[in-house]
């Protein structure tokens, strides 16, 4: 494992060398980059000779900093600078899992001519506006200590700052056009009890790429980490590189 001092905090990543352009895998909330995607992606791309970027933002996984410091823009921009250490000119295509695939639409709008593709499994662009819906209780809780807890699915509780909600709102993706014309493509299970499926064709429908995809797992979870959904990730990421 490598490290880059970014911005205060010492970035975790690994690269595998190989030919372009450029795959870099983005997780989750709270997630990093061990998760079983992310690992399958590395597998392939080593075994394909493929250049190959996972990462852990600040203050997540193995990168140092503080969580509670995070936001949508200090992530985003960990991102680029990773993409810009390891693959400072080349072509590069991002595939972010859920909250890594606003990240992904972020940075791939940011990378501008240097994007050649993204996919996104059940990316959720703007989840601080249609996903956190405060209770009252929640908003005592960010009130009196800057930020509130929900339970989790997948481990410990999540846990929602006021730096994340402030920042977001100045990152939102669904209220206009997306200025990304290359190549997408999106991947949804339809018992995603996190992210609405419906989310994907929003998505679409505000890319400026007339080369969008949305392909839905039927019997699919938010996770899409079975053996056959890394199978069709690795498949869409094989026809757009």
């Amino acid at each position: 494992m490598s490290s880059l001092s970014h911005n205060g905090a010492s970035l975790a990543y690994r690269f595998t060398p190989g030919a372009g352009p450029l795959l870099v895998f983005l997780p989750g909330y709270m997630s990093d980059m061990t998760g079983s995607k992310a690992e399958a992606l590395s597998d392939w791309a080593r075994a394909k000779g493929q250049a190959f970027l996972r990462l852990d933002y600040s203050g997540c996984g193995s990168s140092g900093g503080d969580f509670l410091d995070g936001s949508i823009g200090r992530w985003t921009n960990d991102v680029l600078a990773l993409i810009n250490h390891v693959w400072p000119d080349g072509k590069v295509v991002l595939v972010g899992s859920s909250m890594g695939g606003w990240i992904a639409l972020l940075a791939g709008r940011a990378l501008q001519d240097r994007l050649a593709g993204l996919v996104g499994v059940a990316a959720a662009p703007d989840f601080t506006v249609w996903g956190l819906k405060l209770g009252e209780a929640e908003r005592r809780q960010l009130q009196a200590q800057g930020y509130f807890t929900r339970p989790s699915d997948y481990g410990e509780p999540y846990r929602y700052s006021r730096t994340l909600i402030d920042d977001a709102r100045t990152h939102l993706l669904l209220d206009g056009q997306i200025g990304i014309t290359v190549p997408v493509r999106l991947l949804h299970g339809q018992r995603d009890e996190a992210v609405p499926w419906r989310l994907s064709l929003d998505i679409a429908a505000r890319l400026q790429s007339e080369e969008v995809q949305v392909r839905l797992i039927k019997d699919g979870d938010h996770r899409l980490s079975r053996e056959a959904d890394i199978a069709a990730l690795i498949a869409t990421v094989e026809e757009l590189l």
